[in-house]
């Protein structure tokens, strides 16, 4: 089987274009930042014993999802770990 078959779709990525703003791009990559940053929330959740907040587990978990989605925007909107601030500037410099 050929994994270049005909039938991939291949998406071009273009550089940046005019007439989006760069409070749109900053806002973007802080939201990657934030969606990075509950990533590893998730994976910290997982490691760390269930308090038992809750008595039905799914509640458990739908509370600590909501309350990492939370924490990631907060960290990233508050600085975070860079990440959103160098996906900027990279993305900003292909103008």
């Amino acid at each position: 089987m050929n994994i270049l078959d005909s039938t991939v779709q291949t998406t071009e990525i273009k550089p940046w274009e005019t007439g989006h703003s760069e409070k749109q791009l900053k806002n973007a990559c802080q939201e990657f930042e934030a969606f990075f940053i509950n990533a590893l929330l998730k994976s910290a959740d997982k490691a760390n014993p269930k308090t038992g907040l809750f008595d039905d587990k799914k509640d458990s978990d739908m509370y600590s999802s909501m309350m990492n989605m939370e924490f990631a925007k907060s960290i990233s909107q508050g600085g975070g770990m860079g990440l959103g601030d160098i996906l900027f500037q990279q993305l900003k410099s292909l103008k």
